[in-house]
C-alpha cells in the first residue's frame, strides 16, 4: 500500500512538473506530452534502455515568462483645439451686413534740402502728411469716406518761421449713394475730377508726391487739396470700361455768392483691366496685380476760366514684377478773371517707373514742362529722379528723390527729399 502511495505520488509530481506551460512564443523547446510522461514514471522497469542521448540542458530558473502583452491600441486622439488665425485686412467694425466702418492711419516724415531764388539752402524736417481715416457703409447701397490731415507739419518758410501745428482740416467728407452702376450720386467734400493725377491717392502715388500741377485750377478756384464742395455723378458702362464723372462745385464765390458754380466733367475709358467703384480715389500703383491702360479726358470751367485735360495711364504686370507710367497734357486759361493765378499756359507731365518685386525697389523719373502764351518769363521745366523701397508695400516704404527746377528767369534751383511712409486701411 505504501509502495502504491509513492507510485502515485511520484505520477502526480512528474505531471505537475511537465505539464506544458505556454511561454514565450520564441522558446522552440518541445515539451513531452502529459500521457507519456506519466506513462514512462508509472512502468520504468519496463522501458527498454535508451540510447545515451544528452538531454536539453535545463533553463537557468524556474521562472516562466509571460507572453509579451499585446501593444495596445492607440488612444483617440483628442480633439485639437482650432487656431484662429491672425485677423488680416483693414481694422473694422461691423454692426449687420449692411453696416460697417473701416478706420486707418497716415504718416509720411520728410527730409528735404531744397535750394531757393538767393542761393541758400533751406533744410527743413517735417511730417509731409498725417491722417486719419474712416470708410463706412451705412446702408445696402450708402457709402461714404472721412479724412482729416494735418500737412507740412514743422516745415520753415522762407523767413525761417517754423509752423508746427497747421492744425487738423477735413481733407475728404463725402457720401456716395450707388443706386446701379451707370449712376451714382456722391456730395459733400469731393476730389475734383479735373486729371487722372488729381484723382489718385498720395498713399500708393509711385513717385514721391504728385506732379507740379495736379491741383493748380483747384488752388486758385478756391479748393483744398484738389477737393472742393459740391455734388458729383458718375456711372460705369460698356462692361464697366466706361466711366463718366460729371459735378457742381463752389469754386469761387463772389460778393453775394450770385456766380455760377465750377462745372467739371471727366471721361476714362479702360482698355484692360477695370477700376470700378474706386473711392474715394485711384490707385496709382498696382506692383503687378493689374494691368490698366486708361485713356481720360477733362474739361472745367468756371466764370471765364477754360481748363482741359488729356491723360494716359498705363500699368502692366511684367516678368520682374511690373512698369508703369502716366503722360499728362494740359491747357489752363484763366481768361480775364483769373489772369494772375491762372495765367493761359500748356503743360506736358510725364513720368514712368519700373518695380522690381525680388528686391521689392522701383526707381522712377519725371518731367514737368509749363509753357506760359505770353508772359514767357514764367515758363518752367522740372525733373525729378528718385528711387523707392518697399519692404512691406504702400504699408511701409521709403523714398528718395533728387529734383532739377529750371525757371525761365533766375537760376536753377536743386531739390532732395526722402520720406517714409507709414499706412494702414
Amino acid at each position: 500500500m505504501s509502495a502504491a502511495r509513492g507510485v502515485t505520488a511520484l505520477m502526480i509530481l512528474a505531471a505537475v512538473f511537465t505539464f506544458p506551460v505556454r511561454g514565450d512564443d520564441s522558446a522552440k523547446t518541445p515539451v513531452p506530452p502529459v500521457a507519456a510522461t506519466i506513462a514512462e514514471v508509472a512502468v520504468p522497469a519496463q522501458a527498454a534502455p535508451a540510447p545515451a542521448t544528452p538531454a536539453e540542458p535545463a533553463p537557468a530558473t524556474a521562472t516562466v515568462q509571460a507572453a509579451p502583452a499585446s501593444p495596445p491600441a492607440p488612444a483617440p486622439k483628442a480633439a485639437t483645439p482650432e487656431v484662429k488665425k491672425p485677423v488680416t485686412g483693414p481694422l473694422q467694425i461691423k454692426m449687420g451686413d449692411n453696416i460697417s466702418f473701416r478706420f486707418g492711419i497716415l504718416l509720411q516724415p520728410q527730409a528735404e534740402l531744397l535750394q531757393n531764388s538767393a542761393g541758400g539752402t533751406g533744410q527743413n524736417l517735417l511730417v509731409r502728411r498725417a491722417r486719419f481715416l474712416l470708410g463706412a457703409q451705412i446702408a445696402k447701397n450708402v457709402f461714404l469716406f472721412y479724412e482729416t490731415e494735418n500737412s507740412r507739419l514743422g516745415q520753415a518758410n522762407a523767413a525761417g518761421v517754423k509752423t508746427i501745428s497747421t492744425g487738423f482740416q477735413t481733407l475728404d467728407a463725402v457720401v456716395e449713394w450707388r443706386f446701379k452702376k451707370p449712376f451714382n450720386l456722391s456730395g459733400g467734400l469731393v476730389r475734383v475730377p479735373t486729371s487722372r493725377e488729381a484723382l489718385e491717392s498720395s498713399t500708393n502715388e509711385f513717385t514721391i508726391d504728385f506732379n507740379t500741377y495736379a491741383y493748380t485750377a483747384t488752388g486758385a478756384l478756391a479748393g483744398t487739396g484738389g477737393r472742393d464742395t459740391g455734388i458729383m455723378a458718375r456711372g460705369y458702362l460698356f462692361k464697366d470700361r466706361f466711366e463718366y464723372r460729371g459735378g457742381l462745385f463752389s469754386g469761387v464765390r463772389q460778393a453775394g455768392s450770385r456766380n455760377a458754380f465750377r462745372k467739371v466733367a471727366r471721361v476714362q475709358y479702360n482698355f484692360f483691366d477695370t477700376e470700378v467703384y474706386g473711392f474715394p480715389s485711384y490707385a496709382g500703383s498696382n506692383f503687378g496685380a493689374k494691368k490698366i491702360l486708361a485713356l481720360g479726358a477733362g474739361y472745367d470751367t468756371q466764370l471765364d476760366y477754360r481748363g482741359k485735360t488729356i491723360d494716359l495711364f498705363g500699368d502692366f504686370p511684367t516678368g520682374f514684377g511690373s512698369a508703369l507710367g502716366t503722360v499728362t497734357w494740359q491747357n489752363l486759361d484763366g481768361g480775364n478773371t483769373f489772369r494772375t493765378t491762372l495765367g493761359d499756359s500748356r503743360i506736358i507731365t510725364v513720368e514712368g517707373g519700373l518695380y522690381f518685386k525680388r528686391i521689392k525697389v522701383g526707381p522712377w523719373a519725371r518731367y514737368e514742362n509749363r509753357d506760359f502764351d505770353v508772359t514767357n518769363n514764367r515758363d518752367e521745366k522740372k525733373a525729378l529722379f528718385g528711387v523707392n523701397y518697399y519692404p512691406y508695400g504702400n504699408n511701409f516704404n521709403i523714398k528718395v528723390a533728387v529734383a532739377r527746377t529750371s525757371p525761365a528767369a533766375g537760376r536753377d534751383l536743386n531739390q532732395f527729399v526722402i520720406q517714409l511712409q507709414a499706412y494702414y486701411y
